[in-house]
């Protein structure tokens, strides 16, 4: 419980109350935990009703144990693959909090703040994780023309693209990345367009490398009538680009933001 507030401490708004009883319960409608009843007991969980989590006195009365799923389990018991997990759960549900959540898992963990750094995933999970979120969050929409395309609830035509690099950044955050379409996502690269910092626009606004478009050649056109137009947000503010990662965009785009 004493671990429990630690973390609740860090991401609770406004008059949140750490009442622990809602994830011991409701976590089990995701199908990777459930409630294993006293002997003889019947399950405690049922799908689809409404009804508020059993208070802890009920939960402790009820319930034998808490289980979860066996693939997760195994998981779980590594040091290095646990920290991936939660800097993907982190990334996903609180960016804003990430160095405080991070500080209080160094506390307990076994490992080295060194090993920690070196226990990124693979290039393909960890672009794949990245990839997931930055579509997720921008709804699959390209930030720059609003061009969403997804199909069966997998294929997408916009791409996940980062705000710094990532070979130079390492960060893998979703506040340093933008879902573009495959034509802005290599004109972004190419540094022709560019995600830049705006006093009104709090997502930031398009800007433009006027050296080297024309207006007057078809297909440069397009990319330049992005010029001062906001950047299509996330829904969720937290989720903005960062204005380290849009400062970097405009710094390389060689014009004046």
């Amino acid at each position: 419980m004493k671990t429990f507030k630690r973390y609740f401490a860090v991401v609770r708004k406004l008059d949140d109350k750490p009442s622990i009883e809602n994830p011991f319960y409701f976590l089990s409608g995701d199908k990777f935990w459930q409630l294993v009843p006293q002997r003889g007991g019947e399950p405690l969980y049922r799908e689809g009703f409404a009804s508020g989590a059993p208070n802890v006195g009920q939960l402790r009365k009820q319930v034998a144990f808490g289980q979860f799923d066996d693939g997760l389990w195994s998981l779980l018991g590594h040091d290095v693959s646990r920290h991936q997990l939660r800097e993907a759960l982190i990334a996903r549900y609180f960016p804003e909090q990430h160095d405080q959540l991070a500080a209080l898992a160094m506390q307990a963990s076994a490992l080295t703040p060194a090993a920690l750094n070196d226990a990124l995933p693979p290039a393909p999970a960890r672009d794949a994780a990245f990839r997931h979120t930055i579509l997720e969050v921008y709804d699959y929409r390209c930030a720059a023309c609003g061009v969403r395309v997804l199909l069966d609830h997998v294929t997408s035509l916009v791409e996940a693209a980062h705000l710094i690099p990532f070979s130079v950044s390492r960060n893998d955050k979703p506040t340093n990345g933008v879902a573009l379409c495959p034509n802005h996502h290599w004109a972004m690269d190419r540094h022709l367009i560019a995600p830049c910092p705006d006093t009104k626009q709090r997502a930031g606004v398009w800007r433009i490398n006027t050296a080297r478009l024309d207006d007057r050649i078809e297909g440069q056109r397009e990319l330049i009538g992005l010029n001062g137009k906001g950047v299509i947000a996330p829904a969720e503010e937290k989720f903005f680009p960062a204005a380290e990662s849009l400062r970097w965009r405009a710094e390389h785009l060689t014009v004046s933001c």
